[in-house]
């Protein structure tokens, strides 16, 4: 059975944090594992936080919904 290498992000830092937001920093990420971490985190917030949403993610560097992460 083969094993794969995976980079895990070894470091969350928490940037900026209000009553009404907060930003942080996952690094390092594997190419294209900010999607999956933006679900998962998604999914958490939706399921445990009553009456919260998430409106809107900000990603610097990256200009559409298209765009690899």
């Amino acid at each position: 059975m083969a094993v794969f290498s995976f980079q895990k992000p070894d470091k969350v830092i928490m940037i900026n944090s209000t009553d009404f937001e907060g930003k942080f920093e996952f690094r390092p990420l594997e190419p294209g594992y900010g999607l999956t971490v933006g679900n998962a985190l998604r999914r958490v917030l939706l399921s445990s936080l009553e009456g919260f949403a998430i409106t809107s993610v900000r990603i610097e560097g990256v200009d559409h919904e298209f765009s690899t992460i």
